[in-house]
């Protein structure tokens, strides 16, 4: 079933008002947030081409360990091998389709064992042994013809990216602005710790990464919480459309600021940042997984992992150098950061829900942005070029003016 239905057709006619410069700009249609259709494109388009951010190898040191991840309707296992690579493979038994860690999402093994009949993988994905198989066909046959499927990887930062179309061009070259941020901040050598998930969270995965890379809402959604990083501090980066990052620095009223009661880092400071990295909070998408805030003591990791267009699940990973895993108190204060962390993200929460109850009024604007919200007509940039170069590829040609259909 072709995902250019006739409402996705009309939709593609009408981006050009968001992408203009945030001067301009408008907000997009209310249905790229809350339309079936085209959520369905959008996991074409964007999901089974794009680099996903799938988690840090720090998650699995040790040859066997893995960890599972959904995107859609895609469950991915992340895997170390005996040689130390690391796979990310489908999660989808290839005898007939059962999930195959659907009750183990995480651990270490030798193999993964498919639950219904007990076929085998190895960590490469290869088929290793199948079950009264024999009769229908031969194990050395069916072993040269069944795989799971894997996708093509690249470690950055020691991140790890993964993506399903295996001729896609190299990450690392279009997020360069990124990477000079983040340089001192040995992302590689920092563990992560235990993520937590927030599952069936009732709003669109755009909305996710609109909310958080924004900072016009935290004068007021987060109003009294969020002052040691006002809005008024905020900076924006000049973009062009070869960028793969959106990212903004807002400032600290003071150096080593946190959004904490105390208004300080309650931990170490990370060795290598420079004075001006210790004024500020960086905060950063690589799309359409990943989001990140730079902070003077931690990285602080979102994994927006799409479920439906008015659904997904929150992904949350906080990464620290060893040393910090190592200072007087630290479960106590890494406890009080992720009530205090809490705190702000159920007032996200609760805005996110609420603005994607709002697109689907009959009245639902597209407004003008405000200034502090620059990011947002850049992110605009980055998915419809993509969404357009998609169309193209299927034979759409690059559609400017509303289609008339039906």
């Amino acid at each position: 079933m072709s995902v250019f239905t006739p409402e996705v057709l009309e939709l593609l006619s009408q981006f050009d008002a968001s992408i203009k410069d945030v001067s301009e700009a408008r907000t997009m249609p209310a249905a790229v947030y809350t339309s079936e259709d085209f959520f369905r494109f959008e996991m074409e388009s964007i999901f089974a081409r794009e680099w996903l951010c799938v988690g840090h190898h720090s998650q699995i040191p040790n040859a066997g360990d893995y960890f599972t991840i959904q995107i859609g309707t895609e469950p991915l296992i992340v895997v170390r091998d005996d040689d130390g690579s690391i796979n990310v493979l489908s999660g989808i038994c290839q005898h007939r389709g059962y999930p195959l860690t659907s009750e183990a999402p995480t651990g270490n093994v030798n193999h993964f064992r498919c639950p219904y009949h007990w076929w085998t993988y190895g960590k490469d994905g290869r088929l290793t042994g199948a079950p009264e198989m024999h009769k229908t066909v031969d194990l050395a046959t069916l072993r040269a013809e069944t795989c799971l499927p894997s996708l093509k990887v690249e470690l950055w930062q020691g991140l790890i990216f993964a993506n399903m179309d295996h001729d896609a061009a190299p990450l690392a070259p279009t997020i360069t602005k990124l990477a000079a941020e983040v340089e001192n901040f040995d992302l590689a050598n920092l563990v992560a710790m235990p993520p937590l998930d927030y599952p069936n969270q009732r709003w669109n995965w755009k909305g996710m990464h609109e909310n958080a890379l924004e900072p016009y809402h935290t004068s007021f959604v987060h109003k009294g919480y969020h002052e040691v990083a006002p809005a008024s501090l905020a900076q924006f980066v000049e973009w062009d459309d070869d960028d793969g990052q959106i990212m903004h620095p807002t400032y600290f009223r003071h150096i080593d600021g946190a959004v904490n009661p105390t208004f300080k880092t309650m931990l170490p400071v990370l060795p290598g940042l420079t004075e001006e990295q210790r004024t500020r909070v960086t905060f950063a998408s690589v799309m359409p997984v990943v989001f990140f805030a730079l902070m003077p003591d931690q990285v602080f990791v979102f994994f927006v992992l799409p479920e439906s267009a008015g659904s997904m699940t929150l992904r949350i990973m906080w990464l620290f150098p060893p040393s910090t895993l190592d200072a007087p108190n630290f479960d106590w204060i890494y406890e009080s950061q992720t009530g205090s962390n809490d705190v702000l993200n159920q007032q996200d929460m609760h805005t996110n829900e609420q603005m994607q109850r709002g697109q689907h009024s009959r009245y639902a604007p597209r407004g003008r942005y405000s200034w502090q919200e620059e990011t947002l007509p850049q992110m605009n940039r980055w998915l419809v070029k993509r969404y357009r170069s998609y169309a193209e590829q299927q034979g759409y040609g690059l559609l400017e003016t509303p289609v008339t259909v039906g």
